[in-house]
């Protein structure tokens, strides 16, 4: 599924990735989803009906360590992406070069992002809560589904896990 959107913008792929996995769950039918896309590991604050699970990996001495087990939640891995590079062989001054774009690239979202965080706080807050709620009104799933879902957004929303 994932690759339907691959040679688009970010933001194309994953609205047909969530698009799909919420076609998918109007179905009602059981349903497993492959995906590098972290993002719709929020599938789960709308739709109580979805699990999230990962493959546990460890990092040892800054490479990866595949366990091949199925653990629960989500499971972000800084830099999964180089890790694995190094593991496909790709030479060390490639993965070095690439290190420093990244740690670069990094800088400049931290600094602008402490400039706009606190500016945008709110107005980011507004904006997911009314993602959700456009998302649930569009939503096939019942009444009880529905109604734990805005439970889920009110808790979030009040703890400020938006």
């Amino acid at each position: 599924m994932d690759e339907l959107g691959r040679a688009t913008s970010s933001s194309d792929g994953f609205a047909i990735a969530w698009s799909c996995c919420e076609h998918l769950l109007s179905l009602k039918a059981y349903t497993i989803f492959a995906t590098h896309m972290e993002n719709l590991s929020e599938l789960v604050t709308v739709y109580p009906n979805v699990k999230i699970l990962h493959f546990d990996v460890d990092i040892k001495n800054n490479r990866l360590d595949f366990k091949f087990q199925l653990k629960d939640g989500a499971r972000h891995v800084p830099h999964y992406g180089l890790l694995l590079a190094e593991v496909a062989g790709l030479p060390s001054s490639v993965i070095e070069t690439a290190r420093n774009i990244t740690s670069r690239i990094t800088e400049k979202e931290v600094k602008r992002m402490e400039v706009n965080c606190l500016q945008y706080q709110p107005i980011q807050m507004a904006y997911h809560v009314a993602q959700r709620l456009i998302c649930l009104k569009y939503s096939s799933q019942d009444e009880d589904s529905i109604r734990e879902a805005l439970h889920n957004l009110k808790d979030s929303y009040i703890h400020g896990r938006l």
